[in-house]
């Protein structure tokens, strides 16, 4: 299943999006990996693997986590990931990976997949997404500019971090 995003032009059209299944999760798991092992997240914390497959075989079926895969033929190389959080108000997004591998940095791979997370996201009737930008990656700052100058997101917060 590729679904295109509407009406976006793009660099990248030999890549495909759809969105993850059960059956992609042993495929997710190692570059969810990869992005953690970029990410400032590494200096205080382990990736555990099992536990990584454990959590995405229960929310990517449930719906509780949706994954936009990025395919290059059978390559996995970008994902965006949000889930919804609807406890006490209308559905809000909650953006929790986006990565693109660094040789499709500054194509629009990675515009593409967090316009299809939106796109899908309103959908589901999310009325606000969330983006905690806290990977500590250099790379962060062209997510956060594409975030700003492209969908027109507006900063909101701080996140602060305390090691134990």
């Amino acid at each position: 299943m590729n679904i295109a995003a509407r009406s976006l032009k793009t660099s990248t059209p030999h890549i495909e999006l759809r969105l993850a299944t059960k059956d992609d999760v042993a495929t997710v798991v190692p570059f969810l990996a990869m992005f953690f092992a970029r990410s400032r997240w590494a200096e205080n914390l382990a990736f555990h693997s099992e536990r990584a497959a454990n959590y995405l075989e229960r929310a990517i079926p449930s719906g509780y986590a949706v994954y936009v895969l990025a395919l290059d033929g059978e390559r996995l190389v970008g994902l965006c990931s949000y889930h919804l959080y609807n406890v006490f108000t209308d559905p809000v997004g909650v953006m929790d990976e986006t990565y693109v591998l660094p040789e499709l940095r500054r194509s629009d791979l990675g515009c593409r997949l967090v316009h299809l997370a939106l796109h899908l996201a309103k959908g589901e009737g999310c009325k606000v997404m969330n983006f905690p930008v806290a990977s500590g990656m250099y790379e962060q700052r062209s997510l956060i500019n594409m975030l700003v100058k492209r969908f027109g997101c507006e900063p909101m917060g701080l996140l602060l971090r305390k090691v134990l």
